[in-house]
């Protein structure tokens, strides 16, 4: 079984690896999940080892075979450097590439934000450590995937064969650059490169939220045979009518609804006491409460394995052959430590 959308994070004793900014620490959500998942309770000398300590062991003991692992790529000024005072979540590529390499469950799904100025050549660094799938947050990062100036990421993308998922729906875990780039109409442009593009989240929003962008997500997935979509977050009370939105869709959609947890966010059982029962899954493990909650409603058979064949390296003449050949170069691992000591003076 594969959860597609799980993330790791870095409180920020070694900025290099990642960190939160000090707003984000002090926010009444990131308190909350702390307590709620009983940090404090997990081994580790830091807050750092805690987080990544108490993800190993969870998905160890989960029924999981495979878990993506997401990085969070900066906020870039407009002459492609970071831009450190508007960064509010980082973690680096290197970071989860490294948990992909030690442990045997763990795919990592890098992060790019296509407006760093070697935008390029880290994609191909990330696909050449093993990368299949490169998130792009829209909001936090301030990305708008329908702009033309991304065409030559899209291209070299498809090239690589790689997977894109973009953040759709509106974020509320930390401080964002728009809202708006998170409508999944946004999407056109790379989804026009024949790329497999998983749309994050579904783009459902909340009661509360000024839009609701789940429309716009059915009507491109009937647009798109190459769209798909996560069910990340989606097992929590701000979202609580997502799920039953789902399953009341055309087959021909819900069988592209791919597995996610959202994981460190903790699942809520009490929407769905009345579908999963007061312990889902029969089990204390965050991951597989809520595989059983959504499990719960009829996403087509083999809901739960679905993309895994995705991360098995196809041969290389069987892979899809683009029509045209970007030269990119490589650049070494540490351009982007480099980058963040000049700004942060190592934070």
């Amino acid at each position: 079984m594969l959860d597609i959308h799980t993330h790791v994070f870095c409180w920020g004793e070694d900025p290099r690896q990642g960190f939160l900014s000090e707003d984000t620490r002090r926010r009444w959500l990131t308190r909350l999940i702390v307590r709620l998942t009983g940090l404090d309770r997990e081994p580790g000398e830091t807050r750092s080892e805690q987080i990544r300590n108490r993800l190993v062991r969870q998905l160890d003991e989960s029924s999981f075979s495979r878990a993506v692992v997401l990085a969070q790529d900066a906020v870039y000024r407009d002459d492609g450097e970071p831009d450190p005072q508007r960064t509010h979540v980082y973690v680096s590529n290197d970071y989860v590439l490294e948990l992909a390499r030690r442990h045997e469950k763990i795919l990592a799904g890098c992060s790019i934000n296509p407006l760093r100025r070697d935008a390029l050549e880290e994609l191909e660094r990330c696909a050449a450590a093993g990368s299949r799938l490169i998130k792009v947050h829209t909001a936090i990062q301030g990305v708008d995937p329908s702009l033309p100036e991304f065409e030559s990421f899209y291209r070299l993308a498809a090239e690589l064969d790689l997977i894109l998922m973009f953040h759709t729906g509106y974020e509320h875990s930390c401080r964002v650059i728009s809202q708006k780039f998170t409508d999944p109409r946004r999407l056109v442009r790379p989804l026009d490169h024949g790329l497999r593009v998983i749309a994050a989240h579904c783009g459902t929003c909340t009661l509360f939220d000024r839009e609701d962008y789940y429309p716009g997500f059915v009507e491109m997935m009937h647009r798109y045979p190459n769209l798909y979509g996560d069910t990340s977050i989606l097992a929590t009370w701000p979202r609580w009518r997502a799920l039953g939105r789902l399953a009341g869709e055309p087959e021909s959609l819900r069988i592209r609804l791919l597995h996610g947890s959202d994981y460190p966010f903790p699942p809520s059982r009490g929407p769905y006491l009345h579908r999963a029962g007061f312990r889902p899954g029969a089990t204390r493990n965050p991951l597989d409460i809520d595989l059983a909650i959504k499990q719960s409603f009829d996403f087509g058979p083999g809901y739960a394995t679905r993309g895994l064949a995705w991360f098995e390296r196809e041969p290389a003449d069987e892979r899809p052959v683009c029509r045209t050949s970007p030269a990119v170069a490589t650049v070494e691992c540490g351009s982007m430590i480099n980058s963040w000591d000049v700004e942060t003076g190592g934070r």
